[in-house]
């Protein structure tokens, strides 16, 4: 009898691993945290520190799979050392991730991101100077994360891969993309 209470025991607790929100939920989840962003290719750069916030969508398709999407404001780009300059580029990212529950609360991420850019700008020692026609519009990159829910707060941290330049090379003569660390905090909240 103990052997089967046992038996039981441990089913039930691997069936419990793997529950997350109900198949056919969904979840929005405001989310708040900051961003560390340089751009890749370059040596004389560190990461410009600044804000990410926005909703995510989550969609659970089964007890280990869903899909999200997202609409966030992030402030990324880079700071050069040598000159006391920063890049400062503010877009409207639009993560779309599948997510890969591995254990209850905790999932692995990976998926495409296109963002839009609606400010750039250097900031130098004598001022502002506006860049917006000479960085891209459009700026596609591959985020991977994972995240762990606990009682509806969502820790998640992304590593994002940019796929595009980030300037007009017939303006600026850099070759770099985006590469960004987020890190964000945020609740679910079940919609249906």
């Amino acid at each position: 009898m103990k052997k089967l209470l046992l038996v039981a025991a441990i089913m039930m607790a691997t069936i419990s691993a793997y529950a997350q929100h109900e198949p056919g939920s969904l979840t929005v989840q405001p989310r708040i945290g900051f961003s560390a962003a340089d751009f890749n290719n370059t040596d004389d750069t560190k990461a410009r520190v600044g804000l990410i916030v926005g909703p995510e969508f989550e969609y659970t398709l089964s007890n280990r799979f869903s899909l999200a999407a997202g609409i966030n404001y992030s402030q990324q780009g880079a700071e050069i050392e040598n000159i006391d300059v920063t890049y400062k580029s503010d877009y409207i990212t639009v993560p779309i991730t599948a997510n890969f529950y591995v254990l209850k609360g905790l999932a692995l991420k990976a998926g495409i991101q296109p963002g839009f850019n609606i400010s750039a700008k250097m900031d130098t020692k004598s001022g502002d100077v506006k860049i917006d026609d000479d960085v891209k519009s459009l700026d596609f990159s591959i985020p991977v994360g994972l995240s762990y829910e606990f009682y509806n707060f969502v820790l998640d941290a992304r590593y994002t891969f940019g796929l595009t330049k980030v300037f007009d090379q017939d303006k600026i003569n850099l070759d770099s993309k985006n590469l960004t660390f987020q890190l964000t905090l945020g609740y679910k909240f079940t919609l249906f």
